[in-house]
């Protein structure tokens, strides 16, 4: 079957199913039909031999010498139309009845039993004498006997007459019988061959009709590229399953549009953030070579601002490489057993320097312990990137606080500042890659490494990977709150819904201030 196309198979294989049940059935049928004509026949056998058995017992009944007698007598004078009746008597193993005398010993039961005749009705059966002759004494017995014109059925039906046992048999012709099967061997070879080709055809044109709407998707599959995936797929009927095959891949060329939108807006973004830093350290190293007679500090200034772009760019190809790490499904965490409270607090004190520029206050208020498992180094390049957006959009002489606490089951960190706000039309797009709205691209902070837009993406993803959640929680005209919530271990969880043993966790508050 290999080359056949879907509808062709399905044809083939409902054909082959049909025909086999069909045949299966046929065969059945046959049988059953040939056993109950069979049975038609014997019962007509039984009951015309119980008629003279019974005829023969009423005459002899009261009469002892006479059996023979009575017996011939009321064989010759039934009368059967397609049915050949004898009297057989095992005690002499001669027919005392048939269609002439044979009272002779001397006479061979075969050749007795040719001669067996009714006035009506004759049939020239060699082995029947036999038959009775061998039939068992106490049960009726049936056999197919051959003759000149063909099988016959024969029956020897024993009884008691007198002190003796005689056999009444009788011959019937399998001609109808015969007929019936033949006839009906012919209208199932004529007619399973036809029902076969018409079931063939049918199954061909409903697998051809049922798979119409796959020859459309396909069509329309052919025809959708990179550039037209706008494009979908025609649904028929939305309730059966191809129209839910279609749907589903709907959907997908949805996502897949989605993904390739993401990646195209990603390089155009990358390569504008990379343009920039390598026009500066290209125009850099070509004015520095553009005259011999540079001084030594005008190469060392040359050289510090390509040092400055190159940081950057290696900044930027750092976050980049995590990204794609990140997207490509690489397991990058290396979780251990860390205290979230200290965490936070070191991160607070290594922003000092980026404080002081501005003349900022950074605070931290919460536990040093909050134990946890995690990937030490990534949360704190989550932290340090909420910590470096809030200082680079706080204005000179404002503030900026950590804070950490238990909240049910998991531990909330919440990064605040009071700078101007986020707009509300760029919240939607804070987290995507490369994105820092208008202030950023114009902010000129001086920090040692200008931003990118990719800060806020690396820290969601990372606390994604932890379990948890990092969400804009608050954004106005006083500042903006980033909450990051993470995973609690149960046992702080237990711990914390007991409050006899709540109250004796350690707990200390930590505040760190850095002013101008």
């Amino acid at each position: 079957m290999v080359g056949l196309s879907i509808r062709a198979r399905l044809a083939l294989w409902y054909a082959v199913v049909f025909a086999v049940s069909l045949s299966a059935v046929a065969v059945a049928l046959y049988g059953v039909v040939a056993r109950r004509s069979l049975a038609n026949v014997d019962a007509s056998l039984h009951e015309a031999a119980t008629a003279v058995a019974t005829a023969i017992e009423i005459e002899t009944e009261g009469q002892s010498g006479a059996a023979r007698d009575v017996a011939a007598s009321v064989a010759r004078e039934f009368r059967f139309r397609d049915l050949q009746m004898a009297v057989f008597d095992p005690a002499t193993a001669s027919l005392i009845a048939g269609g002439a005398p044979a009272d002779s010993d001397d006479v061979e039961v075969d050749s007795i039993a040719r001669g067996i005749a009714t006035k009506t009705y004759r049939m020239d059966v060699p082995g029947f004498g036999a038959f009775l002759e061998a039939a068992a004494r106490t049960q009726v017995t049936y056999a197919n006997i051959g003759s000149p014109a063909g099988d016959v059925r024969a029956i020897a039906l024993p009884r008691r007459v007198g002190r003796g046992v005689i056999v009444i048999g009788a011959v019937h012709r399998l001609h109808a019988h015969r007929r019936l099967l033949a006839e009906l061997r012919l209208a199932m070879g004529l007619g399973i061959p036809m029902l076969l080709v018409l079931a063939s055809l049918g199954g061909y044109w409903l697998a051809k009709k049922s798979l119409r709407p796959v020859a459309a998707m396909t069509e329309r599959a052919a025809h959708i590229s990179a550039t037209t995936l706008h494009e979908r797929l025609p649904v028929a009927d939305a309730r059966d399953e191809l129209g839910r095959l279609a749907t589903v891949f709907n959907d997908l060329l949805a996502r897949v549009e989605r993904a390739f939108e993401q990646q195209r807006q990603f390089m155009a973004d990358a390569s504008h953030e990379l343009r920039t830093p390598v026009a500066i350290v290209s125009g850099e190293a070509e004015l520095a070579l553009s005259r011999d007679d540079r001084s030594p500090d005008e190469l060392r200034a040359a050289l510090a601002a390509i040092r400055e772009e190159t940081l950057g760019l290696q900044h930027i190809v750092d976050d980049l490489f995590l990204l794609a790490r990140a997207h490509a499904g690489e397991r990058m965490l290396s979780p251990s057993e860390m205290y979230l409270g200290e965490l936070c607090a070191e991160c607070v004190r290594s922003v000092r320097s980026l404080a002081v520029r501005k003349q900022l206050t950074v605070r931290y208020s919460g536990g040093d312990e909050m134990a946890m498992q995690g990937d030490e180094a990534l949360l704190r390049r989550l932290l340090l990137n909420l910590l470096d957006n809030a200082i680079k959009y706080t204005p000179a002489g404002g503030r900026v606080s950590v804070s950490a606490r238990h909240a049910d089951a998991s531990y909330v960190v919440d990064v605040e500042d009071t700078g101007a706000g986020i707009p509300h039309e760029m919240r939607e797009r804070l987290f995507d890659r490369f994105f820092r709205g208008g202030r950023a691209r114009e902010a000129g902070e001086p920090l040692p490494v200008a931003g990118a837009g990719l800060g806020l993406s690396i820290a969601r993803w990372i606390a994604e990977a932890h379990g948890g959640t990092l969400t804009l929680a608050r954004s106005d005209e006083t500042g903006s709150v980033f909450r990051l919530t993470l995973p609690a271990p149960r046992a702080v969880a237990d711990r914390e819904g007991d409050q006899s043993r709540l109250a004796t966790l350690p707990s200390s508050s930590s505040a760190i201030h850095v002013a101008s």
